[in-house]
């Protein structure tokens, strides 16, 4: 389903590498067939793609699914009168911070406020103001369907997808501070070897110990204890 691959082309290292699908990959997965098998809103497995990146751990996580426009043009149609985007609600602003084209929507009886802003470092096409209203509209349908709420994003963000959210879930996958330093002290008090280290490590696809995760931790422990 959505093309769903073990591996994905790295570009930056030139080859495939694993896939990890996160938990939000998998809500939104969810939800995204859920739709597509009630056909609520007439959308197809076409109107999805896989949201991706590449992480610290020399793997592509599949962090969520991003819908097409025209996928929230779909869902929009079959809202109820009373949630679909609702163009007098809109209001333009030209000269938004550090020169920022912003369209904002605000409607109370949704309860609703809702942006779509372009710069010069997020639109690099000479259709600002439909891209900056195309951001807004899409904003809009996916709150008022909650689908937002379901990792799935508009393809209209392009590379500005929270990718700050992406790395926050992968550093909270990751053992913390105290538990690499313990790990570490362990591995010099009983004089484990490096190249015993690095097997142990790419045994499960890790460049360094600040890379373990914590599903992983306990078994490495354990693999280390059995070389002291």
């Amino acid at each position: 389903m959505f093309n769903e691959q073990k591996e994905e082309y790295s570009s930056k290292q030139g080859k495939n590498i694993p896939v990890w699908q996160s938990d939000k990959y998998k809500s939104a997965r969810k939800k995204a067939i859920e739709l597509i098998d009630k056909q609520e809103y007439g959308l197809t497995e076409a109107d999805f793609w896989i949201l991706m990146n590449e992480t610290k751990t020399v793997k592509m996580q599949y962090t969520g699914l991003i819908i097409s426009h025209t996928g929230c043009l779909k869902i929009n149609d079959k809202l109820e009168d009373s949630k679909k985007f609702n163009p007098k609600s809109v209001i333009i602003d030209k000269e938004g911070y550090e020169n920022t084209l912003v369209y904002s929507y605000i409607n109370e009886e949704q309860g609703l406020y809702e942006v779509g802003e372009v710069s010069k470092t997020n639109c690099k096409n000479s259709y600002p103001y439909a891209m900056a209203l195309k951001r807004c509209f899409d904003r809009v349908v996916l709150k008022n369907s909650k689908l937002a709420y379901e990792s799935i994003y508009s393809d209209s963000e392009g590379a500005d997808i929270n990718k700050e959210e992406t790395e926050k879930e992968i550093a909270e996958n990751k053992i913390d501070n105290l538990k690499v330093e313990a790990l570490k002290k362990s591995i010099e008090k009983h004089k484990i070897g490096d190249d015993v280290v690095a097997l142990i490590l790419a045994g499960y696809n890790y460049a360094k110990i600040e890379d373990i995760e914590i599903k992983n931790y306990m078994n490495i422990v354990n693999d280390f204890k059995s070389k002291k």
